[in-house]
């Protein structure tokens, strides 16, 4: 549920924010309405999709996963070694100073 909270509380913003402006109840005065209804309104679905963006892009480690983990990592290569490549690698390796700092 933890990983959630930024999403559900970024779609609960949103629906005060759209219940105050397409609903427009009278307990509140008009600029009220409008003023809280759109911070509400947009801030809420900025939240919404920046806690979706942390939900669908962040690593989630189970408890079965972590104990795997030290294993793992100790057979990763966090760096890739050119010199063991048979050819260099192709395309541009250095910039051309008279293209005013453009890469071609």
């Amino acid at each position: 549920m933890r990983r959630y909270g930024l999403l559900l509380s970024g779609m609960v913003m949103a629906g005060a924010g759209s219940y105050l402006i397409f609903g427009n109840p009278d307990a509140f005065p008009l600029w009220v309405v409008w003023l809280a209804g759109s911070f509400l309104w947009y801030v809420g679905i900025a939240v919404t999709i920046g806690g979706l963006g942390s939900v669908l892009l962040s690593r989630h480690k189970k408890a079965g996963a972590q104990a795997a983990a030290p294993a793992r990592r100790a057979q990763e290569s966090m760096t890739l070694k050119f010199k063991t490549l048979q050819c260099p690698p192709a395309g541009v390796l250095h910039e051309i100073p008279s293209m005013g700092g453009f890469i071609l």
